[in-house]
């Protein structure tokens, strides 16, 4: 399976003017799933949003994970598949900072969705920060966060080095492989910076550099989800005890 991660260079309040710029991004890329990166849809209405994240999965041909959008006080989201059938609606339950000071409220975990007899599960951005959010399920396959990585440092690289730990922490206790797609660091939310955590943690690398990729040059980026090596990672792990 491969997942496109996006990465846009600037984040806009309006809605429309992202998921345009995403598409223009994206052009005739290639693969399995697409992942947007959080408040793709900003503060579009929600059957309006809903519209755009269908009309670009049958377009590109390939599934897309919404990012999302202010549905009310809910940061919520969505995914397609390639159809434009609706797999799976999601909610931010962990709203951070600004957020909270704003008035978003706590959503609904959701329970993931399946691609190719594949298990994914999406966190929205800060809900990966909760391991809680993982260990009352059991063997997804793929973990995608859509984030938006506002931070208080002078520039990117803390940022960045937290999310790193954290998921490849993420991905190999819970033996899945963990996407998260943010806005450029050049991008602001409210006046705050962005810090560009794009990447891409892999449990099992053939190499001890391989654990996390990025954040990447490329608005775009694509990565293979090897799930016969992944399964076999998991049956390792089991044998030697790591239950």
């Amino acid at each position: 399976m491969k997942i496109l991660l996006v990465q846009p260079p600037h984040w806009s309040p309006d809605g429309h003017a992202n998921f345009d710029a995403i598409e223009k991004l994206i052009g005739s890329t290639t693969g399995d799933v697409m992942l947007l990166p959080e408040l793709a849809g900003s503060h579009l209405p929600r059957p309006d949003y809903l519209a755009r994240v269908r009309d670009l999965a049958k377009g590109c041909g390939l599934a897309v994970v919404g990012g999302s959008h202010y549905d009310g006080q809910v940061n919520r989201g969505a995914v397609f598949d390639r159809r434009g059938e609706l797999l799976l609606e999601y909610d931010k339950v962990h709203p951070y900072d600004m957020e909270l000071r704003s008035g978003v409220r706590p959503g609904s975990p959701s329970a993931g969705f399946e691609l190719a007899g594949r298990r994914l599960h999406v966190l929205l951005c800060a809900d990966l920060w909760y391991s809680a959010s993982l260990a009352a399920h059991d063997g997804f396959d793929a973990v995608l966060v859509p984030a938006m990585s506002v931070t208080r440092w002078d520039g990117p690289a803390p940022a960045r080095q937290l999310w790193q730990h954290m998921s490849v922490a993420r991905a190999y206790e819970f033996m899945t492989y963990v996407a998260v797609s943010d806005w450029h660091h050049e991008s602001t939310y409210q006046g705050h910076p962005c810090a560009g955590v794009t990447g891409f943690a892999n449990p099992c690398p053939t190499t001890h550099t391989g654990f996390f990729t990025g954040p990447p040059d490329a608005p775009v980026s694509a990565y293979e989800l090897d799930f016969d090596r992944l399964d076999a990672f998991r049956h390792d792990r089991n044998e030697r005890g790591f239950r």
